[in-house]
């Protein structure tokens, strides 16, 4: 995972965020208009209603529409707005069917053009103009003119607050439309980077989802995420995350969330949640493996690491490069596994030719008892140079030169080691027992013992 977590959103989130545009239905007849009125609230306005001669064109399109016999619906379109449709309130009905034959034929331009039509009559019924509001926007969406989606959902916002429906379903059923606008408002804001617009309006959407006892779209908390990850609001985040791994399970969210713990230096959290990942066999990207390797040895776990990082080498998913086989060789070393530890430090070491991975073969060999092996890897690494802790080389060396009753060679090792401040203290107790443990196997020898001499 790298240290800042950025990304852009996906077509498929931009998908779950539309809404389809409604199919025309036909308005009623005058006829029809006249018996609804006998029931009708007396105190409402008049409802409009589409004259015999027009609807029987709206009806001519309706049928073309449904058989998907698109140019024939345009040419009924076109001939009903010319002569009989006249009224405002039929021509609202013409502009609506003509824009979805358009959209359904992806001739979005012309789509708008439509729609823009329709809200231009005056007689168009409000509920109608609120629907093109929502469908214009998507348009703009296809036409990625975000600043005009956004003004179009913001209109359908103002107008829907406008109608201040009664309490009951109604109610709900606005609460939820209105809400999934904010939602596809909140990603045209994304899209223009008003990111602090676009949380607010996202987090209401799906606020009004919750309190209808609606479970939120996927996709509304997944831009919500990515929202709070792109302005660094990582401990905002995480509760986000935690709800779409609920309620939508995804590897990708757990993967998500190892990345964020990371962000909030929760390392053993960062390493249970990519865990999740790599078990499922989900997580295969070299990066991703080789990061792990380092979360386990960071959790002081070191045989998880070098197995976790054996087998992505041995299944190819990361290359045996000199850096990999150095960590690689490390882990099996921190876990006691010297027999494992050599033959990847020797390769790693042939490949780089560093000093750093020579001292570390060198300790290696000091493990398991080669302690030849472990001289000439220790002086190759001095010889070399580059090393972060040569003192520690050096006590190595020491060590392996006392092995072999190089006790004069020991205390030259010690020494030297004992320049380096981090070792210091140390490589002065060694050069004391190796200069002691010299004067000791020198007396026994005077007196006549016949003792292993400097490297049998």
């Amino acid at each position: 995972m790298p240290s800042r977590f950025t990304c852009t959103l996906s077509l498929l989130l931009l998908a779950l965020l539309f809404v389809s545009t409604p199919r025309p239905t036909l308005a009623a007849s005058e006829e029809e208009s006249a018996k609804q009125n006998k029931y009708a609230n007396a105190t409402t306005r008049r409802r409009q209603a589409v004259g015999q001669r027009c609807a029987k064109k709206l009806e001519a399109a309706q049928r073309a529409i449904d058989a998907d016999q698109w140019s024939q619906a345009e040419q009924v379109l076109t001939l009903a707005g010319e002569k009989y449709c006249t009224s405002s309130f039929e021509k609202s009905q013409v502009w609506n069917y003509l824009g979805y034959t358009h959209f359904s034929q992806q001739h979005y331009r012309r789509a708008v053009e439509s729609y823009l039509r329709l809200l231009d009559e005056p007689a168009a019924e409000m509920k109608m103009k609120i629907s093109t509001y929502n469908t214009v926007a998507q348009l703009y969406f296809q036409l990625e003119d975000y600043a005009s989606a956004a003004q179009f959902l913001e209109r359908q916002l103002k107008a829907s607050a406008a109608l201040a429906p009664p309490d009951g379903v109604q109610k709900i059923d606005t609460q939820t439309a209105d809400a999934q606008t904010r939602a596809l408002l909140a990603q045209a804001y994304y899209q223009l980077d008003r990111k602090k617009d676009a949380l607010v309006y996202i987090k209401q959407a799906i606020n009004d989802y919750q309190h209808s006892d609606k479970l939120p779209p996927e996709a509304w908390w997944s831009l919500q995420s990515l929202l709070y990850f792109e302005q660094e609001q990582y401990r905002q985040a995480l509760p986000v995350l935690k709800q779409l791994i609920k309620h939508y399970p995804r590897y990708r969210y757990w993967h998500q969330l190892g990345g964020l713990y990371g962000q909030l230096n929760k390392n053993i959290e960062r390493l249970v949640a990519t865990e999740v990942v790599y078990l499922a066999g989900a997580l295969k990207k070299e990066r991703e493996l080789v990061s792990l390797a380092y979360l386990y040895l960071g959790a002081n776990t070191p045989y998880r690491a070098a197995v976790t990082l054996e087998t992505a080498i041995n299944n190819k998913q990361v290359k045996a490069t000199a850096r990999h086989l150095e960590l690689l060789g490390q882990a099996w070393q921190r876990a006691g596994e010297g027999n494992k530890a050599r033959p990847v430090l020797e390769k790693a070491a042939a490949l780089s030719g560093e000093g750093k991975i020579y001292a570390q073969l060198a300790g290696v060999y000091l493990d398991i008892g080669d302690n030849a092996k472990a001289i000439t890897a220790a002086q190759n690494a001095l010889q070399k140079g580059q090393l972060k802790r040569p003192g520690a080389v050096h006590l190595v060396l020491g060590n392996a030169q006392l092995n072999l009753h190089c006790y004069d060679k020991a205390a030259d090792a010690f020494k030297q080691a004992g320049k380096y401040k981090a070792v210091a203290v140390n490589a002065q107790q060694w050069l004391g027992y190796a200069r002691a443990e010299g004067e000791r196997v020198k007396g026994l020898r005077e007196a006549g013992a016949n003792l292993e001499g400097c490297g049998t």
